[in-house]
């Protein structure tokens, strides 16, 4: 399919990675990782807004001194508010991680940012808030322990453990469960969770509320840094690393939600969006005809930068409409 454009929108740092969007007070956020390479200890986070033509309209960084600051995240508080999520890898000078906390901040306008506040387990990756019903929910993930832990609450005042290993190395031989999106429909919510062993495929968790209880499909597909949107009535879309022959690349896919009740999930690849080398870690924002897409790469000039797509929605609809199967990626 078409894409209506590809720009440039982060580029100051050496390195400029790990991106989300996020819509708010009718612009676009993006937030990254500003650093000196993909694990050095002074990762910044880069926060600018756009017009929906991909203009940026301004820019602020926020940093701690002996802190890396990663995958940071963006989402709506239901008071109307933006909030950020980091991973803050506290670090010495040989960059040896000494611990690591969650840490959020909430801010009015988009400029000026609340005191953070810690969240969740220390140890355990908070990775992304998602909100429903004025509630928001999050998966944590812990490499040793091989699982991931489900966190309910206010991300401000009273994040605890919802349901401890929702996928795990222990019960369901599903090994390393990481990164993860979540969207709910009603009281279903679906689950996207990213994984670095045995067969390195992603999974799609299916709960009803109160969402104790998760059904796990397999994807058979490698997803990195998963993100997930509904389209329409019948499809999710997801974003992220994929694999196509021996590259990693950045890819958009389909899935249809009809086929999740016969508990086979098809996928269509849509997109490969301009992409190579070390790259991916997408956030998707649908706003009237259009599907922004931000992600980082490294295709231009050897440097990771962080780039703005935008696709119309009515190619998407027509992309997503071929009802042939299609295998997206090769895990």
């Amino acid at each position: 399919m078409h894409i209506n454009w590809t720009k440039k929108i982060g580029f100051k740092g050496i390195h400029n990675a790990f991106t989300d969007l996020c819509e708010f007070n009718n612009q676009l956020f993006c937030c990254y990782r500003e650093a000196q390479n993909h694990v050095s200890a002074d990762g910044a986070i880069r926060i600018i807004s756009l017009d929906f033509e991909g203009k940026s309209l301004n820019s602020l960084k926020i940093k701690l001194p002996d802190t890396d600051l990663r995958d940071p995240k963006l989402s709506i508080t239901p008071q109307g508010n933006l909030m950020l999520l980091a991973y803050a890898r506290l670090t010495n000078a040989e960059n040896k991680t000494l611990s690591s906390v969650n840490l959020c901040w909430v801010s009015q306008t988009g400029e000026s940012w609340s005191s953070m506040s810690q969240l969740a387990d220390k140890g355990w990756w908070l990775w992304r808030i998602n909100w429903h019903k004025n509630t928001a929910y999050g998966f944590s993930y812990n490499r040793k322990a091989n699982a991931i832990n489900l966190f309910k609450g206010d991300p401000k005042r009273s994040f605890h453990l919802h349901q401890a290993s929702c996928l795990s190395l222990t019960k369901d031989k599903k090994g390393y469960p990481n990164e993860s999106d979540m969207v709910f429909i009603n009281d279903t919510a679906y689950a996207l969770i990213r994984r670095d062993a045995d067969t390195y495929s992603a999974q799609l968790g299916i709960s009803q509320t109160p969402f104790k209880k998760w059904i796990w499909l397999d994807l058979k597909i490698y997803i990195g840094g998963p993100v997930m949107l509904r389209l329409n009535e019948t499809t999710l879309l997801i974003a992220g690393r994929i694999v196509q022959g021996n590259k990693l690349v950045t890819g958009l896919i389909s899935l249809d939600i009809k086929s999740l009740s016969k508990n086979t999930p098809k996928l269509t690849l849509v997109k490969v969006l301009p992409s190579a080398g070390d790259n991916s870690y997408p956030g998707l924002v649908l706003k009237n005809d259009a599907l922004y897409i931000s992600y980082y790469s490294t295709h231009e000039g050897n440097k990771t930068c962080v780039y703005l797509t935008k696709l119309d929605v009515k190619d998407l609809i027509l992309a997503t409409a071929n009802t042939a199967s299609t295998t997206p990626a090769e895990t």
